[in-house]
């Protein structure tokens, strides 16, 4: 049996940018619970009795995201080298490491029906395991033979690497290969590079090559590495589809209604004193939180969920598979198409959205995100300095933290802003916009007599 658990959440999540600017991307929101809060929960209910979250970036709000859960201690480290090193450390805080113990990464979401069967069955050196669904050069992955891990590879071309690694159970022998760490991922297809860190696949391998093996346990559902924003919507898109469809009726907590007049096409969760008014329409099963006001006219597309205390009015409309965060508030014929809308998100007056926003973002009036190119195509994002075209929401937009858009600005396919940032009003957004900037446009007018003599008189 399996008791405790060490989640590794240390890594900085460049590649998440902007959203990483202010957050650790394991907090990250999917379908409004945090990934943690995800991970923690099937833990928790796998028996897991003790688990420790190692982090170096923005540890405050994983303490406080758990501060009521006594089975979760989180560590803030000062610095980590990389995976091995965060391994290292948070090793030390497990109150029995020389038994068994699973260990995972804190920026995948693993279903509950993988990840419970597996910490409930597990034995010392099973390794969770996924199948790609992107190209090996994405990620560091896996090659398997006869059920066992036989290599680790370094964002290899090829066909070679084949699956990802979610989680493992080791412990304490694996520390020593750990702290003997080369600084570096050693296997590498010729001609490619390693930054100076310490991976814990490396480890594993060198562990391996002294007789370690590796059983490949396979994931039977899918597993998101949030590794760019895109893997987040596409994840949050899957999340809140499941969880509406589980609805086998609809459920009125104490003090909600749903108005004669609204059109309801599939089964509804209404959390307490959340009211569904005049003429809305929802258009599948949806799940909304407490304190929430759907009103007049508001059409909502199938799997999406509310969050908390927020305000849908007058017409505006939400997508299928949308989630508005705690606190939102949509007016006056907003569209989102689809997206991942996070907390204290104002979206009014005839705009439209399609993507990710991140927490405390007011968007102007007549903010439009342009979703089709003139090319038909799909955007080439730069996830630093690389030049990489995403296999889904290519064409969003993402916004960071404590961001928001003036008057009538237009934000091109597939464009980033970064965290604390503005666009201004009437600027056409072709290029990502770094945090902390204010970008404008200069306007050039030109001004000539005019009067009733032009119409002849």
């Amino acid at each position: 049996m399996i008791n405790e658990a060490l989640v590794l959440a240390g890594g900085a999540g460049e590649k998440f940018w902007p959203f990483q600017s202010s957050r650790n991307k394991a907090m990250t929101p999917i379908s409004n619970t945090p990934l943690l809060g995800h991970t923690v929960e099937a833990l928790l209910k796998a028996g897991v009795q003790h688990l420790v979250i190692a982090t170096v970036t923005h540890p405050d709000s994983i303490v406080h995201a758990f501060r009521k859960c006594p089975e979760v201690e989180v560590v803030a480290l000062t610095a980590s080298k990389g995976s091995a090193d965060t391994f290292r450390q948070g090793l030390g805080r497990l109150h029995h490491p020389q038994n068994p113990f699973v260990v995972l990464f804190g920026d995948c979401l693993i279903q509950p029906e993988d990840l419970v069967p597996f910490i409930e069955h597990g034995q010392l050196d099973d390794a969770l395991v996924y199948p790609l669904r992107e190209s090996a050069r994405n990620y560091i992955a896996c090659s398997l033979q006869d059920g066992v891990i036989s290599a680790f590879g370094g964002h290899h071309r090829g066909e070679l690497m084949t699956h990802a690694m979610v989680g493992f159970i080791t412990d304490h022998t694996l520390v020593s290969v750990c702290e003997a760490n080369p600084g570096r991922f050693t296997n590498l297809k010729v001609g490619v590079g390693s930054p100076e860190e310490h991976f814990i696949e490396v480890s594993l391998m060198d562990a391996m090559t002294d007789g370690k093996r590796l059983r490949a346990v396979m994931a039977q559902h899918p597993v998101f590495d949030l590794d760019k924003p895109w893997h987040a919507l596409e994840a949050n898109a899957w999340i809140n589809r499941k969880r509406t469809m589980a609805l086998t009726e609809t459920r009125l907590a104490d003090g909600a209604s749903i108005d004669p007049s609204a059109r309801i096409d599939g089964f509804v969760q209404l959390g307490k004193n959340s009211r569904i008014g005049r003429h809305v329409w929802v258009r599948g099963p949806i799940i909304v939180g407490d304190d929430t006001v759907v009103d007049n006219g508001v059409v909502i597309g199938a799997y999406s969920v509310i969050g908390d205390q927020c305000e849908l009015l007058n017409y505006a409309k939400m997508g299928e598979g949308t989630t508005l965060g705690h606190r939102c508030k949509m007016d006056q014929g907003f569209e989102i198409i689809t997206g991942l809308i996070m907390d204290h998100v104002y979206l009014v007056h005839y705009g439209e959205f399609y993507g990710m926003i991140g927490e405390n973002t007011d968007i102007g009036a007549g903010t439009t995100c342009g979703t089709l190119r003139f090319d038909d195509g799909v955007t080439q994002h730069t996830v630093k300095g690389r030049k990489e075209i995403p296999t889904h929401f290519a064409n969003a937009s993402y916004l960071g933290d404590h961001s928001r858009t003036g008057v009538c600005a237009v934000l091109l396919p597939g464009v980033k802003v970064g965290t604390n940032s503005v666009v201004g009003s009437g600027v056409i957004l072709n290029e990502d916009v770094e945090d902390h900037t204010l970008i404008y446009a200069k306007q050039e007018t030109v001004k000539v007599p005019w009067g009733p003599n032009k119409y002849g008189w």
